[in-house]
């Protein structure tokens, strides 16, 4: 049998020889796009198939909740059922992602570089989550950030492109510095960086922890540290979008969630902190999500209000001790990668066969696209909650949770939550009306084939939607062990 710490680092193995595999060989054989993302998905069907197996040795070898530690020179890394949660999410998508490239990118020249990046950046995602020392967290944190520059900015020819990676990488940089100067102070103060800490922080250490979690926040685009996630993920192809979106900066979030504890926080302050922002990223996504014009950036300040959404649940369950309202969260952030990712998927097929930017410009997609259409419709009503869809099951699991705790604070929060839940549907509204308008145009009505390289992963995420919504029990499973913040 497999040692139940060894899965921590095969699946990121995988991934980091694969990357340099890849590039190898598109550099050495000049292979088509297509056989590029056939072997990137290889790569990523390996990795995903090694993470379930070596999850399923430690769910037989011992406890799954209990956290393994594996140390390699000064690095330290640990499982646990968050990261292996999140770790099969983000290699999930990322094959998703891969297949649906096959045909999305092939008109880009430079995409001999597109899938090792998009390799690299989920090697840093795995060491990310598993990451047990606040240095390796930073070094995995930045591969992953630097692969997401140049991703952003993949279409260099475009100005709106290049100024996007351009900005993510300002701010990104930002918060770099400051992960670096919350490690200085920490380490002045306790002599060491390990997570958890095992020492009472002192004042140095308070301010250490307090400005490396602002580091992870402006990371993880948690308001007012959330100016550059519009233009990122507006800017970005829409396959890159996809990922960003659904399982980036969501697992960022968590990841910041379980520092905050490693550091001293206590569960009830952690707790009102996500609490707090939680209702300030809600409304802030969705109002301006209101009033944009270009779909991208719509689906970007939706992904603000998500995280919203997330927050609250992880909040009432620090700070009420309700362990079933982090499992909803959690359910959520599953929820969120399959139908953010739908949305973005479906938004980048109408983009590459009719050029459609603009809300406005959809007009007479459900004529030529109407497959497209369907799908990206479902996506949109499981964001806002419609049943049967799986947005619904989740969001109606979180205010389950938010009825038991008899506080004023959590009150307002399910009153803000319903309110921006109508307002989302604003929102999404002129997207769905626009689908679904006849165009004004013949050439609007004349039917187009889709590449089967982009129809399959759109179809897959599309019955997931519904599958789950309808059928949430084995999903939940999966998450009823993520209890991963200390309480």
């Amino acid at each position: 049998m497999i040692p139940e710490n060894v899965w921590i680092i095969v699946p990121m193995l995988t991934l980091l020889v694969g990357a340099f595999a890849v590039y190898l060989l598109a550099r050495l054989t000049k292979p088509s796009n297509k056989a590029l993302a056939l072997c990137t998905a290889g790569v990523f069907g390996v990795a995903l198939l090694t993470l379930v197996y070596l999850t399923a040795e430690v769910n037989a070898a011992a406890d799954p909740a209990l956290t393994s530690w594996l140390v390699i020179g000064a690095t330290a890394l640990r499982t646990t059922p968050a990261a292996r949660f999140i770790s099969g999410i983000a290699l999930a998508l990322g094959l998703c992602v891969t297949i649906y490239s096959g045909s999305y990118i092939s008109l880009d020249r430079r995409y001999h570089i597109y899938y090792p990046l998009l390799l690299l950046l989920s090697v840093g995602l795995l060491g990310m989550v598993t990451a047990a020392d606040l240095f390796t967290l930073y070094l995995f944190c930045e591969l992953m950030s630097v692969a997401s520059y140049v991703l952003v900015a993949f279409r260099r020819q475009t100005d709106t492109a290049v100024e996007a990676g351009f900005k993510y990488m300002i701010l990104g940089s930002a918060a770099t510095l400051a992960m670096l100067m919350g490690i200085a102070w920490i380490y002045r103060e306790t002599g060491s960086i390990m997570m958890p800490v095992d020492t009472q922080i002192g004042p140095w250490g308070r301010v250490g922890a307090a400005v490396y979690l602002v580091g992870l926040a402006l990371k993880s685009g948690i308001v007012p540290l959330h100016t550059w996630l519009p233009d990122a993920y507006g800017r970005a192809p829409s396959s890159i979008g996809a990922f960003l979106a659904g399982v980036i900066s969501k697992s960022t979030l968590i990841v910041m969630a379980q520092v905050g504890l490693d550091l001293g926080l206590t569960p009830q302050d952690l707790g009102l902190f996500l609490i707090i922002f939680s209702f300030v990223n809600m409304t802030t996504g969705n109002l301006l999500a209101l009033v944009q014009q270009n779909t991208k950036r719509l689906l970007a300040y939706s992904s603000i209000a998500q995280a919203g959404y997330i927050m609250f649940a992880l909040g009432i369950g620090l700070r009420y001790e309700q362990p079933a309202a982090i499992q909803a969260g959690f359910f959520l952030l599953l929820a969120h990668a399959v139908m953010k990712g739908l949305a973005f998927l479906s938004k980048g097929v109408a983009h590459y066969y009719t050029g459609t930017t603009l809300i406005e410009e959809l007009q007479g997609t459900f004529q030529r696209l109407p497959l497209i259409s369907v799908t990206f419709t479902l996506a949109l009503l499981g964001l806002v909650g419609l049943p049967p869809l799986v947005g619904f099951g989740a969001k109606w699991m979180i205010l389950s949770e938010a009825l038991s705790p008899q506080d004023w604070l959590i009150t307002a929060g399910i009153v803000l939550f319903l309110v921006n839940t109508l307002i989302s549907l604003g929102a999404y509204l002129p997207v769905m009306v626009n689908l679904f308008r006849p165009g004004l145009d013949e050439s609007a009505r004349i039917r187009i084939p889709i590449s089967v390289w982009m129809v399959a992963p759109i179809v897959v995420l599309a019955i997931l939607v519904v599958a789950m919504g309808l059928y949430p029990t084995p999903w939940m499973a999966q998450s009823a062990e993520l209890l991963v913040v200390r309480r």
